[in-house]
């Protein structure tokens, strides 16, 4: 009995070690091939995002709408505002739904969704049924935007988690952008086609599209262009999804240890209790008031550089299609993108609540110094200035999320967060409006935006404390 005891010991000793070492070497594989294969998931997130990205770009259809139908603006801007709500509240639906099937079905559900909005729209908006456009592009669109937009974030921090801030701005930086590269061709796409002549061809469709060509006075009409847009929308949405994939379980990048690093997750919470905690209310109403003013100014930034600027350009004569990238709302649109990378990045070098902090303070004083801008250096650098500091609003957040509440339920638990961005968008567009009506300036509304950002940053000092003392309490417990 003791001899077979031994026997069986001394056989079954080297088969585990055996069986350990092969564990060991397949996850080394696989940590191998996932730090390779992870960064194709970024190239899927940024082509999700550039698409979702084209929902700033709204304004482009107003005039073609409003010039056809006799409709009024805030007929029009019924659509936009539905479509930004619908966007905040689906995404915590498809966030929970994301963290139970992965990112990739439900990116192109969003897809899906985005491009028929537009096909839909296409056949049923009419003078008489503008009740079509709310539906179709407000409720649907929307839908679909807040059904794609949580699922290139939240994969993608899962595979950087060495990196959050940076790679979570590099995968929002895309839907910052979308405008940058939408608005000029679409523009130029959705003039009515012409009377006599020769109609645009694909081939000059396509390099108006790009951006490579200009229109010369005639387009589309905008129900082609909803029909072509609508594809496009669903087929670079639904390639770029094919990339998105969650890492395996328990997988980490190669040499990087959690405890070594300044932001580590103190906590994995569904999102009944991270609703629960003071952290994550205080988070919630920081975005809120650094959204709404952002939005407050942003929603004013058009007829405010017309109103200064007149008819007059930034960009040298002879540039052709290239001179919309010196217009004041590409320049925000460029810096917007670059903030996200930019702010990101510093705060994988301090932490997130000060990053908050730096960002609200130098956003609130370039609101404050805004109004009294007149030279067109001075539009060229408010341009950029507040661009990049509204564009890290989207990187802080989800890091912050991620950092606090885990990755576990990341999707549905930045949901909730992003919600803050409906009301944001409904106040903010609102109340600088009404502020501008009542005053006829300007003035009046870059205050008060630049007074929410102040708020903001005090309410980021809050989510810095608090986050201190829930990390001191949770390691005094672990003693």
């Amino acid at each position: 009995m003791v001899l077979s005891l031994l026997l069986s010991a001394a056989t079954g000793a080297p088969a585990a070690k055996r069986k350990a070492k092969a564990q060991t070497q397949a996850q080394t594989q696989a940590q191998t091939q996932g730090g390779r294969g992870r960064w194709t998931v970024i190239v899927g997130a940024v082509m999700v995002q550039v698409i979702l990205g084209t929902i700033y770009a709204f304004s482009v259809f107003v005039a073609p709408l409003e010039g056809e139908f006799g409709w009024s603006r805030l007929t029009t801007q019924w659509a936009y505002s539905l479509a930004l709500v619908m966007f905040a509240v689906t995404m915590i639906p498809a966030g929970r739904l994301q963290d139970q099937i992965g990112p990739r079905k439900v990116a192109m559900i969003g897809g899906a969704l985005l491009g028929l909005s537009f096909l839909l729209a296409a056949v049923l908006v009419d003078a008489n049924r503008p009740w079509a456009f709310y539906l179709t592009y407000g409720v649907l669109g929307g839908a679909g935007i807040g059904f794609g937009y949580v699922c290139p974030i939240s994969a993608a921090v899962k595979w950087f988690p060495d990196k959050k801030g940076l790679i979570t701005g590099i995968a929002v930086a895309g839907f910052g952008a979308g405008t940058l590269f939408f608005a000029g061709p679409a523009s130029a796409l959705l003039l009515p086609p012409a009377d006599a002549g020769e109609s645009l061809s694909l081939y000059q469709i396509i390099l108006i599209g790009l951006g490579v060509m200009e229109g010369k006075g005639s387009g589309i009409g905008w129900r082609a262009f909803f029909v072509l847009h609508g594809i496009v929308c669903a087929t670079i949405v639904i390639l770029g999804a094919m990339l998105l994939r969650n890492p395996p379980a328990g997988w980490k990048p190669a040499g990087w240890n959690p405890s070594s690093v300044k932001q580590k997750t103190m906590a994995e919470l569904d999102w009944r209790e991270m609703l629960n905690t003071p952290l994550a209310t205080m988070l919630w109403m920081t975005f809120i008031f650094g959204a709404t003013s952002g939005l407050m100014a942003i929603g004013q930034w058009t007829p405010m550089m017309r109103d200064i600027l007149g008819d007059s350009s930034l960009a040298p004569a002879g540039l052709g299609a290239l001179a919309r990238f010196l217009e004041p709302v590409a320049i925000l649109a460029i810096f917007n993108a670059f903030g996200r990378i930019f702010w990101g990045k510093i705060s994988d070098m301090i932490d997130r609540p000060r990053a908050m902090m730096m960002m609200f303070l130098a956003q609130g004083m370039a609101f404050m110094i805004l109004a009294s801008v007149r030279s067109p250096l001075g539009i060229v650098a408010a341009s950029a200035w507040v661009g990049l500091n509204f564009g890290g609003i989207f990187t802080l957040f989800p890091s912050a999320t991620s950092d606090y509440f885990g990755m576990k339920n990341f999707g549905v638990n930045y949901g909730w967060i992003y919600s803050g961005y409906g009301l944001a968008g409904i106040m903010g567009p609102i109340v600088g409006g009404v502020l501008f009506d009542m005053t006829g300036s300007y003035l009046l509304a870059f205050l008060f935006a630049g007074t929410l950002c102040f708020v903001a940053a005090g309410s980021a000092v809050v989510v810095w404390g608090m986050a201190r003392a829930e990390e001191q309490t949770r390691a005094a417990a672990a003693r």
